[in-house]
């Protein structure tokens, strides 16, 4: 079917990618390493192993659509196996009955339209272009298509069935693109350090790596420009060896940092650290809340998370009174520190008197709101480059630090316990935030590396990011630890005992409170 290049000259990623199986696969890879090039011959073989089966080619664009998939793809199919083409639709019907649809997401509805295709397998090209609902909208179409046979016949013990037990082929899905960014869906899905990866990868997400020197159809002046481009661009659109720019960022996020949802930490820093909430409140954009905890060797652990837009104040004190529940019935937070501009008095406003009424006061209001969800904010300092000076402190690794989990020398001491299917309201967009975080771009150097200035970039979503800042900014309490002699063995302090008992107790009631429904204390 397709004027196809012998598969022994594929590079080692091209090879990787063509022979691998029906699980989502995604392939990274550098300006002109042949990714788009080996999923549309794949395409091609799949469509004539399994005649009347149905493909389809995605593009965020409908320029990038032309420009890119059509001319790549009438380079290798051959004209005579085409028994149908249009254009307009984009739509190729093959002389074996097999379809394959090309589609673009420019249009206000073409997430509506997704939800009507019945395909057998899917490819999206420069994947980091679309929305992750466009993908999971699309996913969840494949192998939606009953209408196929297999060259030779399925054979009785064929794995790939629909609910009624039909053959189906094998679903695959496929997804190119350059490196994506540290905050993308993708890197949270496929890099082996992204929040969701584990999640993911027990349904088969894997991802390989191209770079643009392997690809031998180059012309060595094409890619000593591309290498010309500054070390930064080398690594994320020629070797394709980070998912996300590093120049200009302001925080460097070590591994350390992210915590798995052990519930032996979680219960740990319920009942045996100070527990704090920060918020930073958004009219329109999202109103977003940090709950933190901090122990007594001045390491700080933000272990819940809350960002909503488009709620009214009253809906956002209900979901946050519910998610605190989690913490336990008689929960009181050690502080509750807001953005300041939320105490600015800005609200009615008379023709004759000065405004009266501040944001806060709507988050304290206990007339027409229900009176248990109040919440009485303090301000917190907003001081820019002192903020983000303390974020840059804890999040460093200080080799003189031991890590309060590990007990190893050489430690961060802010810590972030990660999204989870068992933690569901666990850090994920705090964690894109930190990492998306950047100085504003002013200009190129000589050396053909970005210039960056010293403000932070307006254009970076920072909700979140507020909250560690402010959290942080103002030199959060600790708890308090107790030096004390030891004691003979086998001996031990009546205090201790009670502090024991206390603390198996308070994991009982916080187990208990999780399902809790009743009425609450009110005013913390």
């Amino acid at each position: 079917m397709a004027k196809l290049t012998k598969i022994d000259q594929f590079w080692p990623a091209q090879k990787v990618a063509f022979e691998a199986g029906p699980a989502p696969q995604l392939f990274m890879g550098g300006v002109g390493s042949g990714k788009t090039f080996v999923y549309i011959l794949k395409m091609l073989l799949l469509l004539d192993q399994y005649p009347g089966s149905r493909g389809a080619i995605i593009r965020q664009r409908a320029t990038q659509l032309k420009k890119t998939i059509s001319a790549s793809l009438w380079k290798v199919l051959d004209m005579k196996h085409v028994a149908r083409r249009n254009d307009n639709e984009g739509t190729i019907v093959l002389k074996n009955g097999s379809e394959l649809h090309l589609r673009h997401l420019d249009k206000d509805t073409s997430i509506e339209d997704l939800k009507s295709f019945e395909i057998n397998f899917a490819m999206v090209d420069q994947a980091e272009d679309i929305s992750e609902v466009a993908f999971d909208t699309l996913l969840e179409r494949v192998g939606r298509w009953t209408g196929a046979l297999k060259r030779g016949g399925y054979p009785s013990n064929w794995p790939y069935k629909n609910e009624l037990g039909e053959k189906i082929p094998p679903p695959y899905v496929m997804l190119t693109s350059y490196s994506p960014g540290y905050e993308h869906w993708l890197t949270s899905r496929f890099w082996e350090h992204g929040e969701e990866r584990e999640f993911y990868r027990k349904q088969g997400y894997n991802y390989v790596v191209g770079s643009t020197r392997d690809n031998k159809a180059l012309t060595r002046q094409y890619i000593e420009g591309r290498l010309a481009m500054g070390e930064e661009y080398v690594k994320r659109y020629v070797d394709a060896e980070v998912w996300g720019a590093n120049e200009g960022r302001i925080f460097d996020l070590s591994e350390d940092s992210l915590l798995e949802p052990d519930p032996d930490l979680i219960r740990r820093i319920q009942t045996m650290m100070r527990l704090h909430r920060v918020l930073d409140h958004g009219e329109f954009s999202p109103s977003a809340v940090l709950w933190y905890a901090t122990d007594s060797q001045n390491n700080i652990f933000y272990y819940r998370e809350y960002m909503e837009a488009g709620l009214l104040v009253s809906d956002h004190r209900r979901n946050i009174f519910e998610m605190s529940k989690e913490d336990g019935h008689d929960v009181r937070y050690y502080s509750q520190y807001a953005d300041p501009s939320i105490f600015n008095k800005s609200r009615g406003r008379t023709l004759t008197d000065k405004p009266t009424w501040a944001v806060s006061d709507e988050w304290a209001d206990t007339r027409v709101m229900d009176r248990k969800t109040a919440v009485w904010w303090r301000p917190a300092t907003n001081d820019e480059a002192m903020t983000i000076s303390r974020v840059r402190e804890y999040l460093r690794v200080d080799p003189a630090h031991r890590n309060p989990i590990t007990g190893k020398m050489g430690a961060p001491r802010a810590y972030f316990i990660k999204k989870s299917a068992q933690y569901p309201h666990g850090c994920k967009e705090v964690i894109a935030d930190i990492r998306a975080a950047r100085r504003v771009e002013v200009g190129m150097n000589s050396d053909g590396t970005k210039q960056y200035g010293d403000e932070r970039d307006p254009k970076v979503r920072d909700h979140l990011l507020d909250g560690v800042r402010y959290s942080i900014g103002m030199r959060p309490a600790l708890m308090r630890e107790v030096v004390r002699e030891e004691l003979p063995a086998g001996e031990i302090r009546l205090a201790d005992y009670w502090k024991e008992s206390n603390r198996i107790e308070s994991e009982h009631e916080v187990e208990r409170m999780r399902n809790w429904t009743g009425s609450s204390r009110y005013g913390y």
